[in-house]
C-alpha cells in the first residue's frame, strides 16, 4: 500500500507526487497510527484510533473488548493461541490471531515455552482398529522378509526344507509333517529375532514401524519424550509376551481411554497421532 504526496511537505509541489511509500503502522499500548493509503491526504493529518480486540474462547463464547496489552497477557496465560479467532475494531472482521503482526511476538514466546514433550502428551491416541491394521501390515512385511531370507539361510545351514510329496500316502505325509515341525522349530527363533530387530530399529530410529507410518501414527514415551532404542527393545519384548499370553494384553486398547495395551504399560509408551 502506498501514500500519495502532500502539499505540506517542504520542497515538494502539490503537482509533483512523492515516490510510493510502504504502509507504516506504529503500535503502542492502545493506540495505532494508520497512514491512509489510496486517497490523497489533503491536510497531511494522521488518523488516531483506540484499538480494541475481542476473541472467541475455547468454549465458543466471545470475550472482550480488550486492549493490546490485555490480549498479549491472555496469550501469555495460554488463553489465546495462533488459531484463536480475534476481532479488531478498525478491521471489523474475525481473523486468526497469528495473522495480526502485533500479536506474533507474544505467540512466538508462547510456542517457545511449550516443550515438545508437553505437546506430545496432548496428542490424540490411536484406536484399536487402526493399530490392528498397522499390526497386520507389519506382519506382512515380516513374512515377506522371512520368505526372502529363509531359503538362503536354510541352504547355508543345510537345514531340511519340507517338500510336498508327489505320492500322498501315509508314510510320505508323515515325513512331510515331521519336516514341517522341524522347520517350524528352526524358523521360530529366527522369526523372533527378525521381529525384534525390525521393531527396535524402526521404532528407535523413526518412532514408528512401516505399518504405523502407513496410518500416520507414532510411538512415544508416556511422558511425551522421543522413544529410545532401549525403550523400543523393552516394548518389542513386551509385545512378544503379550502374544504368548494369547494376545489378551492387546484387548486393553479398545476399553481404555488412553488406548494403551499391556505392552505399552510395561514399556511406558503411547501410540499417538503426532
Amino acid at each position: 500500500m502506498s501514500v500519495s504526496s502532500s502539499p505540506l511537505i517542504p520542497g515538494r509541489s502539490a503537482s509533483k507526487p512523492l515516490p510510493p511509500v510502504r504502509l507504516g503502522v506504529w503500535r503502542g499500548p492502545q493506540i495505532i497510527i494508520v497512514f491512509s493509503g489510496r486517497r490523497r491526504l489533503k491536510s497531511g493529518v494522521l488518523f488516531l484510533m483506540d484499538v480494541q480486540y475481542k476473541i472467541i474462547g475455547g468454549d465458543g463464547a466471545e470475550y472482550g473488548p480488550a486492549s493490546l496489552d490485555e490480549l498479549q497477557s491472555w496469550i501469555g496465560d495460554g488463553r489465546v493461541a495462533g488459531s484463536t479467532q480475534v476481532w479488531r475494531n478498525d478491521l471489523a472482521h474475525w481473523s486468526p490471531a497469528a495473522r495480526y503482526v502485533e500479536l506474533q511476538q507474544a505467540l512466538a514466546r508462547l510456542h517457545a515455552s511449550i516443550s515438545p514433550s508437553l505437546a506430545a502428551q496432548a496428542a490424540r491416541p490411536v484406536g484399536f482398529w487402526p493399530r490392528l491394521g498397522a499390526y497386520l501390515m507389519d506382519r506382512l512385511v515380516l513374512m515377506l522378509a522371512l520368505f526372502l531370507l529363509w531359503g538362503p539361510l536354510s541352504a547355508w545351514q543345510h537345514w531340511p526344507m519340507p517338500v510336498l510329496p508327489t505320492v500322498l500316502d501315509e508314510i510320505n505325509m508323515r515325513q512331510f509333517v515331521e519336516q514341517l515341525l522341524i522347520s517350524k522349530w528352526l524358523m521360530y527363533p529366527f522369526f523372533l529375532a527378525l521381529t525384534l530387530l525390525y521393531n527396535v530399529l524402526m521404532n528407535g530410529t523413526f518412532g514408528a514401524t512401516i505399518g504405523k507410518m502407513a496410518i500416520g501414527a507414532r510411538i512415544i514415551r508416556a511422558d511425551g519424550a522421543r522413544l529410545t532404542y532401549s525403550r523400543a527393545l523393552l516394548r518389542a519384548l513386551a509385545g512378544q509376551l503379550t502374544e504368548l499370553l494369547w494376545y489378551w494384553g492387546y484387548l486393553w486398547v479398545p476399553i481404555r481411554r488412553d488406548k494403551r495395551g499391556m505392552h505399552d504399560f510395561i514399556a511406558g509408551t503411547r501410540v499417538v497421532y503426532p
